[in-house]
């Protein structure tokens, strides 16, 4: 039985310019038509937006996300099973926001772990393939309090996973320039600018914060997971921002999360394709970038290539045996729409320039699996049995 891991969904502005028509929006075939899950029986994914409804505004900023229920059917039909909703996006419009989200994908019968409506509803999942247990939990660093200022009180902290207690501190800038700067210019305009001006715009950002004690939520999970299940994936949502390489708050977090227990480690969050590590009874990928992200996103950071990402494959035999996999999957602009495509697609049927997707395609395997390939050939899926 093969379980699938895809990279962050996102929405963003252009998505939403693209799709609209007639005051609707229409997202048929954004993610459906990607040819990599023929032999996946359970798909999980990182959705980095909410679906709070109209009167709680779509997305009108750079980073504060919010998206029509339609994008919700497109990921039922792309066969996304599971999502994890525990990211930094999980409070873009509030308390309501999170639940309203919650009862979208419930509607379209995709399950979601990492937010939570119910105190006394588990945190975790359990799902059963080949008759193996397997409990997937969901956990971020925290909820952009600095952007949303959405700050949940004692009563209200269970309804997100957080590794840690968050701290609630506003680390945007006070000064009368800069909230000047906000009043005058959006986000948007304010990127468009610099990059006319040959400005920087953006920068990598590396996570070199202190991990502190983690939950004591986290831990009654994994000791109840430890007793119920013969494998534990956690979706860790931590990291910097199009960083080719973790830093040292992650870093950290993926090692604790190992003496805890956890098998399997699913990172997101850094938008470009990190690492992954692994021994006899535990693999942990850093990062799978953005499975869905618009390359007309202005903030985009090109030179580590955002717009590719991993397709995490792991078929599993018994409680012992795991066959890692995966494949390269891009967002392509096409015919004034955004898809995703699996590179072997688009390396076959000529939709990019051949050259520029090779060099591309060897990078990304070559970051994801730390090595150098001297023959590497674009697949459709790439084993790891060479590598593990």
């Amino acid at each position: 039985m093969r379980i699938s891991f895809t990279g962050d969904i996102m929405c963003e502005l252009p998505t939403l310019k693209k799709s609209k028509n007639n005051q609707r929006y229409n997202f048929d075939k954004y993610l459906s038509e990607t040819n990599i899950f023929g032999k996946t029986d359970y798909l999980v994914g990182n959705l980095e937006t909410v679906f709070a409804g109209k009167n709680a505004k779509y997305s009108n900023d750079l980073y504060s996300y919010n998206t029509p229920d339609s994008f919700a059917v497109e990921l039922k039909k792309a066969g996304f099973n599971l999502l994890s909703t525990a990211n930094n996006h999980a409070l873009d419009r509030g308390v309501q926001g999170l639940k309203r989200t919650i009862n979208i994908l419930k509607k379209n019968d995709i399950d979601y772990i990492g937010t939570n409506n119910d105190k006394t509803k588990d945190r975790f999942k359990i799902i059963s393939l080949n008759n193996i247990k397997i409990g997937l939990l969901s956990y971020t660093y925290g909820t952009n309090y600095s952007i949303n200022k959405v700050k949940l009180n004692k009563n209200e902290e269970y309804l997100v996973n957080y590794f840690e207690q968050p701290l609630w501190v506003d680390s945007s800038r006070d000064d009368f320039y800069s909230k000047l700067k906000e009043k005058l210019l959006s986000a948007e305009n304010r990127v468009k600018l610099l990059k006319a001006f040959g400005r920087p715009y953006n920068k990598v950002r590396v996570d070199e914060r202190k991990l502190e004690n983690l939950n004591q939520s986290l831990l009654d999970d994994m000791e109840r997971l430890k007793s119920q299940t013969d494998i534990i994936i956690l979706l860790m949502h931590s990291g910097g921002q199009f960083n080719l390489f973790p830093g040292n708050y992650t870093k950290e977090l993926v090692s604790r999360m190992k003496k805890l227990g956890v098998n399997i480690i699913i990172g997101n969050h850094p938008h470009v394709v990190q690492k992954i590590e692994f021994d006899k009874s535990f693999f942990a990928a850093y990062s799978l970038g953005n499975y869905f992200i618009s390359p007309d996103t202005v903030y985009l950071l090109h030179e580590n290539l955002p717009l590719y990402s991993i397709v995490l494959h792991i078929d599993i035999h018994d409680a012992k045996v795991w066959e890692f996999s995966f494949s390269i999957a891009k967002t392509i602009n096409l015919s004034g729409e955004e898809r995703v495509f699996n590179t072997s697609t688009l390396y076959h049927k000529d939709y990019e320039d051949k050259d520029v997707l090779y060099n591309d395609c060897k990078k990304i395997y070559e970051t994801f699996t730390n090595s150098h390939c001297k023959n590497f050939m674009i697949k459709k899926e790439y084993k790891l049995v060479d590598v593990i």
